[in-house]
C-alpha cells in the first residue's frame, strides 16, 4: 500500500510538471499562428512577435491563475477551517508559492527563446524580479479581498472568470498598444496589469532594458497599497465567520 501511494504521488508530481511545460507551450503555438501568421500582427520596437507575446503571456498567466486560485482558496479548504484553528490567510500565500513554480518554468522557456534569438543578457534584466514581487503583492491584496467575500457570495468565482477574460483582451498581450489612438493611451496607464505586462517585456526582451516610468510606478503602487491593506483588513474582519457559511 505504501509503495502504491508513493507511485501515485510520484506519477502525479511528474504529470503536473509535464503539464506545466506543455500547457504554456501549446498556448504560445496557438496564439502565434492565429495572430502572427493569421492576422500578421506586428509587435512594437522591432521585436519578434513571438518574444513580445510570450513575455506578456508569462506575466498574465501567473496573474490570472494565481488570482483565480486564491479566490476559491477559503471554500476549497473548508475542511481545515472547520476542524482546526487555522490561519486562513496562509492559503493565499500557498497558492502564490505553487503558482510560482509554474511561473518559473514558463519563464525558463522565455529565457531559452531569448538565448536562441541572440538577445544579450544584462545584469539589469534582473529587474524582472521587481515586477514579480509587484505582481505578488497586487494579487495577494486583491486575492485576500475576493477570497474573504467568496464564501458569502458564491458567484464571485464565476464573475471573476468573466472579468479576467475581458481584462485579458483589454490588456495589450496579443495586440500592440500602438494600434490605439494616442489620445486614448491614458486608459492603459490606469490598468495595473498593463504596468506588469509591460514591465516584463521592458526588462527581458528588448536589446536594452527600459526602466519603469515614474508616474506609472507611483500610480501602480498607490492602487496596490490600497488593495493590499483593504484585502488584509476585510479578510481579518470576516475570517471568524467562515465556519458559519462554508
Amino acid at each position: 500500500m505504501a509503495l502504491r501511494d508513493f507511485q501515485t504521488r510520484h506519477v502525479g508530481t511528474v504529470g503536473g510538471a509535464i503539464w506545466a511545460i506543455v500547457q504554456p507551450l501549446a498556448l504560445v503555438v496557438v496564439f502565434y499562428f492565429v495572430f502572427a501568421i493569421g492576422f500578421r500582427v506586428q509587435s512594437p520596437e522591432n521585436t519578434p512577435f513571438i518574444l513580445w507575446f510570450v513575455a506578456g503571456q508569462v506575466a498574465w498567466t501567473f496573474f490570472n491563475d494565481s488570482l483565480m486560485s486564491i479566490t476559491s482558496s477559503v471554500s476549497a479548504n473548508a475542511h481545515l477551517i472547520k476542524k482546526t484553528v487555522f490561519p486562513a490567510e496562509i492559503f493565499a500565500i500557498i497558492r502564490i508559492v505553487s503558482g510560482t513554480i509554474s511561473h518559473l518554468i514558463f519563464l525558463a522557456i522565455l529565457i531559452t527563446m531569448l538565448l536562441f534569438m541572440g538577445i544579450p543578457f544584462q545584469f539589469e534584466r534582473l529587474l524582472v524580479f521587481y515586477y514579480y514581487v509587484s505582481m505578488v503583492i497586487f494579487v495577494l491584496g486583491l486575492g485576500w479581498l475576493l477570497s474573504a467575500l467568496q464564501p458569502f457570495f458564491r458567484d464571485i468565482g464565476q464573475a471573476l472568470g468573466i472579468v479576467l477574460n475581458v481584462w485579458f483582451w483589454a490588456t495589450p498581450i496579443v495586440w500592440p498598444e500602438n494600434i490605439i489612438p494616442e489620445q486614448y493611451h491614458w486608459v492603459l496607464d490606469y490598468n495595473p496589469a498593463y504596468y506588469l505586462v509591460t514591465g516584463y517585456r521592458q526588462s527581458m526582451i528588448y536589446q536594452s532594458v527600459v526602466w519603469p516610468d515614474l508616474w506609472n510606478t507611483a500610480y501602480f503602487w498607490a492602487v496596490t497599497s490600497i488593495l493590499f491593506l483593504l484585502g488584509a483588513v476585510v479578510f481579518n474582519r470576516l475570517k471568524s465567520e467562515f465556519v458559519d457559511v462554508i
